[in-house]
């Protein structure tokens, strides 16, 4: 590893510390790596998934970055966002104490930039043409602290997805969401719980085609469902409970629409190929919106569900709505088509 970057400036701003200057993209494998949720399926950067809140990075803008460094050899880049982890001593030079060397002691975390620094390194790789990085580098941050930062910068841009601001701001104190965090918890719980029927099928950040869901639209029909008077005060291992047990019940009442599952993933078919209208956004949304009435009113003075009650229900409307992707509900989709729906299920119970 580069034991030391020369010719640095710092800079103190309130209580946080910055250091400006460059290395060699060369060495920018060896000196950072990129903190993400998951890994990418190719990158020239160095990627850990210990402690990860970004999204996976993309080759394809790595090589578009490659080529503009190729096509505009004489232009100015913005420097890179690094969190210094407390790994990049400064040491002051005689004459300033505000101009130095970096001694170096382990990697820095990448904020942002993590696009324009692969698309250095493959420019690198592949001309063997030595390019000087620019850098501002953040000095000893927490890593809410960091979080927060990447955040910050993201969203003051395009880049981000929703999902992940929706997730990132649900444990982290200097975060403010619109979703209550016990929602985007239980949301991201019904897609690592091997017992849901959303297993693996909810994404916090691009939507792959072996997804069904973003992450924030999920919590925010979740955070609806349990809005009921008697369900709103529950706590998070409740609600997430009642959660999977209430789409388990879904689940095993139409198992034509949920054999759409097995179109994710499959060339040629996949949610372009499902048959039925349950298990896109619209079947979330009416369902999470029906769900608030039906377990309201199964939840009894005791605080016990009565699951006879709730699955006499679904199975009930089961056979009541018509689900099929070019039936009734045809043009009813989303935000729009889910109230529509739930209207109909509504109208179905009181009448029964």
């Amino acid at each position: 590893m580069t034991d030391t970057l020369p010719k640095i400036r710092r800079k103190i701003v309130g209580k946080r510390t910055f250091y400006y200057g460059s290395f060699p993209a060369s060495s920018a494998k060896e000196l950072t790596f990129v903190p993400v949720l998951e890994k990418s399926i190719k990158t020239p950067l160095v990627e850990e998934t210990t402690d990860g809140y970004q999204r996976p990075g993309s080759m394809p803008r790595m090589s578009k970055f490659k080529q503009f460094l190729k096509d505009n050899p004489d232009s100015m880049v913005p420097p890179v966002i690094l969190s210094a982890r407390g790994k990049w001593i400064f040491s002051p030079s005689t004459l300033d104490p505000d101009l130095g060397t970096l001694h170096l002691q382990g990697r820095a975390a990448i904020i942002d930039g993590q696009h324009r620094l692969g698309g250095y390194v493959a420019f690198n790789e592949e001309t063997s043409s030595e390019v000087s990085v620019d850098f501002v580098a953040i000095d000893n941050l927490t890593l809410d602290e960091e979080e927060h930062e990447f955040y910050i910068i993201n969203n003051s841009q395009v880049g981000v997805p929703k999902s992940l601001g929706t997730f990132l701001a649900a444990d982290n104190p200097l975060l403010k969401s619109k979703i209550n965090a016990d929602y985007v918890v239980i949301a991201w719980s019904l897609n690592t719980d091997q017992s849901s029927p959303f297993f693996g099928r909810i994404t916090r950040t691009k939507l792959g085609p072996e997804h069904l869901f973003a992450l924030h639209s999920i919590a925010t029909q979740l955070e609806k469902m349990f809005s009921h008077g008697v369900l709103v005060d529950l706590d998070r291992d409740t609600k997430l409970s009642i959660a999977l047990k209430y789409w388990n019940i879904i689940q095993d009442s139409h198992p034509d629409q949920f054999g759409d599952l097995n179109k994710l993933g499959t060339p040629g078919e996949g949610r372009k190929g499902f048959e039925y209208k349950l298990l896109e956004l619209t079947g979330f949304i009416a369902w999470s919106l029906i769900g608030n009435m039906i377990l309201g009113t199964a939840f009894n003075a005791d605080q016990v569900m009565n699951w006879d009650e709730v699955q006499d229900q679904i199975e009930y409307l089961s056979t009541k709505i018509d689900w099929a992707k070019h039936g009734k509900y045809k043009n009813a989709t989303g935000l729009v088509g889910g109230p529509q729906i739930k209207l109909d299920m509504e109208k179905h119970l009181q009448l029964r």
